[in-house]
């Protein structure tokens, strides 16, 4: 009831139009957040959480008891990953250090936060960016949701969307040849294989450019939509899903040389994480 009073008024005026729009959409996920941090003795869930679209919310098309369904889960899954003290964190809305892998000549550091921080509340409930250490230079945003898979607990995740800075080519360029080959996308699904390393799945899922929440948009809107991520996911053997869009095989980190050492480096970035 106090949102409306710390927002800016458009603000205010759309979170109140989507509870409108679904109000029993709404109250379910309101109810999931007070649940939630009163049986943990959360505080207050930040803001970002309490506006989530659920709408559409990751997957175009997708029922939005599904949607529902997907975020309650993950928080879930979140849990059994991280410590209480780094949920708590982050469900108050603060960016946090996972770790930093040195290239040849720059240090860079992965850094994870709720999605709606990260420019992607559509695309996923949490998000881990990498920077390069000197000057904070974003260079890969990847935004996803925990999920369980399989039988006994087992537990993945699904990439809603990756992206770079915007004309942002030479910094990419520059930072895959320091990292000795690892390009910034994949070193982010590195550090999300460590994170979900106990979770037992040989793959994860991902997002396809007809699945993209931007397809509610208008045409002018999803035709900004630039990047091939298709093309990338079929680079790395992924094979068609029918909710999400591909099934993506987890890529091997061990080897001898240099490059495979530097993706080792992001895998345990991923994997001491708590």
């Amino acid at each position: 009831m106090t949102f409306v009073l710390r927002t800016r008024w458009k603000r205010g005026v759309l979170f109140w139009f989507r509870f409108v729009a679904h109000p029993l959409l709404t109250i379910s996920w309101w109810r999931f957040l007070a649940g939630f941090a009163a049986a943990r003795g959360f505080p207050t869930p930040h803001d970002a959480l309490l506006q989530k679209p659920l709408s559409k919310f990751l997957v175009y098309g997708m029922r939005n008891s599904g949607r529902l369904a997907l975020l309650v889960e993950h928080f879930l899954v979140a849990e059994k990953i991280l410590a209480r003290e780094t949920m708590m964190r982050l469900w108050q809305g603060e960016r946090l250090d996972m770790g930093v892998v040195n290239g040849r000549n720059e240090a860079y550091t992965c850094r994870i936060a709720l999605a709606d921080l990260g420019g992607g509340r559509h695309e996923g409930a949490f998000a881990i960016e990498l920077v390069r250490t000197r000057d904070k230079a974003l260079l890969c945003t990847g935004r996803f949701t925990f999920l369980r898979q399989g039988s006994e607990g087992g537990y993945t995740f699904v990439i809603g969307s990756m992206q770079g800075p915007r004309n942002g080519k030479r910094l990419i360029v520059e930072a895959t040849r320091d990292l000795r080959g690892v390009r910034p996308k994949e070193a982010i699904l590195i550090v999300l294989q460590g994170l979900t390393v106990e979770g037992g799945m040989p793959h994860f899922l991902a997002v396809s450019r007809e699945r993209q929440p931007i397809q509610y948009r208008r045409r002018k809107r999803r035709s900004m939509m630039l990047s091939a991520i298709d093309a990338f996911w079929a680079e790395r053997s992924a094979d068609p899903e029918e909710v999400y869009g591909f099934r993506v095989p987890k890529s091997a980190t061990g080897g001898a040389d240099r490059r495979s050492r530097s993706k080792s480096r992001f895998h345990m970035v991923g994997e001491l994480f708590h």
